[in-house]
């Protein structure tokens, strides 16, 4: 008689599904770059730099991480990572300027005395007496200006994904009796920076569950959106958060 393991659990399944659509998106991405590059061949192959830079995207979202993008917890990113990567970050780098640009949303907004949220800052934007910044961002650099001015912590974490519960608790587990304000921020302060300074409001014991809290934060930033995949990892992640806080 055959026996199967158990089935993966629908977190783990959504989080796969979108890994696995932002993967396969840079992978043919990369491959009609190298198409052409090695079509038009002379000048052509230029192309293969920025084949190879969605190719080690499309790995980061296959399972590699966000460490493919190399963050360093002093919130620059390694010089041959960027050298690698420069076309694709040149090309997030350019839309995130875009969008700020573009955009009417406010840079930040208060979701508690304790917690502010928002967009990745320029320097000069972060809101006074901030004493925390938490940047969630794998793909930027946070300028000299933010990360100088207060307490930097850096947790990367790819677009549009999550990490799991027992990396991110300690983090948050340490965060929760800091003495505020802190800044939770991702690239424009939507899904990222939703489910994650959801998690701390309620480590914090600002909020009783994961809803309530990131109902509070949309209720200062109507923008901010959570995936399936991000709503699932911050219900383990707030279950965790309670578990290991003291009663």
């Amino acid at each position: 008689m055959m026996t199967c393991g158990p089935l993966p659990s629908a977190p783990s399944m959504c989080e796969d599904i979108g890994h696995m659509a932002y993967a396969s998106a840079f992978a043919i991405g990369a491959a009609l770059l190298a198409f052409l590059a090695t079509t038009l061949q002379g000048a052509g192959l230029l192309l293969m730099w920025p084949a190879v830079s969605f190719i080690l995207v499309a790995l980061a979202y296959a399972g590699a991480g966000p460490k493919v993008l190399g963050k360093r917890p002093d919130g620059r990113m390694q010089p041959i990572a960027v050298l690698m990567l420069l076309p694709y970050l040149l090309l997030t780098w350019g839309t995130w300027h875009l969008v700020r640009l573009l955009s009417r949303e406010r840079p930040h907004a208060m979701v508690v005395p304790d917690v502010v949220v928002g967009r990745r800052l320029l320097p000069g934007e972060l809101p006074k007496g901030v004493t925390v910044v938490l940047d969630l961002t794998a793909e930027f650099i946070e300028p000299d200006g933010i990360r100088g001015a207060c307490q930097y912590v850096s947790l990367p974490i790819l677009d549009a994904s999550t990490l799991p519960a027992e990396e991110v608790a300690p983090v948050l587990l340490g965060l929760a009796t800091v003495p505020g304000p802190i800044y939770v921020h991702c690239a424009q302060g939507h899904g990222r920076t939703g489910m994650i300074a959801a998690a701390l409001l309620v480590a914090r014991g600002d909020a009783p569950d994961e809803r309530e809290a990131l109902a509070m934060i949309q209720r200062v930033r109507p923008a901010v959106r959570t995936s399936t995949a991000q709503r699932h990892a911050l219900a383990e992640l707030a279950g965790a958060l309670r578990r290991a806080s003291p009663a």
